[in-house]
């Protein structure tokens, strides 16, 4: 996987890794950091024989930008009363640069977070 500079090499030979390691750092001048532990927003962990992703740090830097650290846990991402956020009484936001941003912040957190994939769709 190559996302603009950083690349991500897996396979089931490392032998044939560490070949094209050699080959991208006689052409490129790479820099191994060796197993990967995070990537594009993402971290990986891999206990057991299986990669785990998520997005912690991420989530948490959202929590702390809305100023939502102390928010209260919900089940329902979108309550069954979402049908609200459509009142024309409601008064719109000030800032809707803002809202676009955390839309769009949450729209890069479904990547590991699928049972919010409908809120966050709904809200953008």
């Amino acid at each position: 996987m190559v996302y603009v500079d950083d690349v991500m090499l897996t396979g089931t030979s490392i032998s044939y890794i560490d070949s094209i390691k050699l080959l991208l750092d006689d052409k490129f001048k790479i820099k191994d950091f060796g197993s990967l532990k995070y990537i594009v927003g993402l971290e990986l962990a891999r206990p057991h024989k299986c990669i785990i992703l998520n997005q912690r740090k991420y989530d948490l830097d959202i929590f702390n930008d809305t100023r939502l650290l102390a928010a209260k846990l919900c089940y329902t991402p979108l309550g069954m009363d979402y049908h609200k956020l459509h009142d024309p009484n409601l008064i719109p936001y000030h800032y809707p640069s803002e809202y676009k941003r955390l839309v769009g912040k949450l729209l890069y957190l479904r990547t590991t977070r699928p049972d919010m994939c409908f809120a966050f769709q709904f809200i953008s």
